[in-house]
């Protein structure tokens, strides 16, 4: 019988870290749990991880490990993953083969997209209740970072949530530091892949990655927490005003069909900014509009709080307009439809 590895403190906070995401989502006793495992260093910790600490809460640990085909050789370092999985204890342990078609989003997205799609299939196939992802601390500083270049709201900076229920995913290391899964690999003598893509510059999350930690040195060593706790507090706020912003919506309809909605606005009118912003976006994608800016928000938003007769906004997919004390939103016919 082989002999166990001293516990050691990186693999004490990574298995901790592990049992208590599973214990507050109180699962039911024999459920399976699946590590996305790519053979890295990050989804290796969490797949030692959860391979302790499954059986002590009842719970059944396995694998599911997706092949890219982006590079030459990943069927191996799929196979690699896989038995270094079993060897850890995990059982069941699949490999699911992808194919990576850039829709026009880039390689990464298209990846992330593939990727995803296959845990989910791989989920339902062996009857599993969640799948386990290896995200760090610095995989949510990385995440805030990309967002703010790419959009403007608590959105864009609320990061990967740590339990996605839709996708039955969840996130047990994000308040984990990158450095200290690959510690509790070391200490337990697990090697581990490394994916040359994470370091291959044309990718912008490994731009992103070689930005955050010259601006950690620049800044101080905490600012990648500063931006993973920044993530956790936009969630918390965005939750909170996506539910006001939902009363608000049901407090104001007045009229509803299958082609428009209207709304009080004398209702509207006394409703906190930040609340109607919310609640005005909501509206106008449930209505069909698409890639809604925070100018046509702005706009929308004139018609309740800065009246003097404006014409009608077009969006993509709907008109608001106002009509007398009624904010009314309509669906224009898709092409094509009778």
């Amino acid at each position: 019988m082989p002999q166990r590895p001293r516990l050691t403190p990186a693999m004490a906070d990574v298995r901790r870290a592990v049992r208590q995401a599973l214990e507050e989502l109180q699962l039911l006793p024999d459920s399976l749990i699946l590590a996305a495992c790519s053979g890295g260093p990050d989804s290796l910790a969490l797949a030692s991880a959860l391979a302790f600490e499954a059986p002590r809460l009842g719970l059944r640990a396995g694998a599911v490990i997706v092949d890219h085909g982006l590079q030459s050789g990943s069927d191996q370092v799929a196979q690699e993953a896989l038995e270094r999985c079993r060897t850890l204890g995990l059982e069941p342990v699949l490999v699911k083969e992808v194919s990576v078609v850039d829709s026009g989003k880039g390689t990464e997205a298209a990846a992330r997209d593939a990727r995803y799609a296959a845990l989910e299939q791989a989920r339902i196939e062996l009857g599993a209740e969640l799948i386990l992802t290896g995200h760090s601390l610095e995989d949510q500083a990385e995440t805030v970072l990309l967002g703010l270049a790419r959009g403007s709201g608590l959105k864009s900076i609320s990061g990967m949530p740590v339990y996605d229920p839709e996708r039955k995913l969840l996130r047990p290391l994000l308040e984990v530091r990158r450095e200290l899964l690959h510690q509790s690999l070391k200490d337990q003598g697990v090697d581990f892949w490394q994916d040359p893509h994470n370091q291959d510059p044309k990718f912008a999350r490994v731009r992103v990655r070689k930005l955050l930690a010259n601006l950690e040195g620049e800044l101080g060593a905490g600012f990648v927490l500063g931006l993973s706790r920044s993530a956790t507090i936009a969630t918390e706020v965005s939750d909170f005003l996506e539910a006001a912003a939902a009363d608000l919506e049901r407090q104001a309809r007045t009229v509803a069909s299958a082609k428009s909605v209207s709304y009080r606005v004398e209702t509207l009118q006394t409703a906190h900014l930040a609340v109607l912003k919310t609640m005005l976006k909501l509206v106008c994608e449930r209505a069909g509009a698409s890639s809604v800016s925070f100018a046509q928000i702005a706009a929308i938003q004139a018609f309740i709080t800065d009246w003097h007769g404006q014409k009608p906004t077009q969006l993509s997919g709907i008109t608001v307009e106002r009509v007398k004390d009624q904010l009314v939103f309509t669906s224009k016919p898709k092409p094509g439809a009778c």
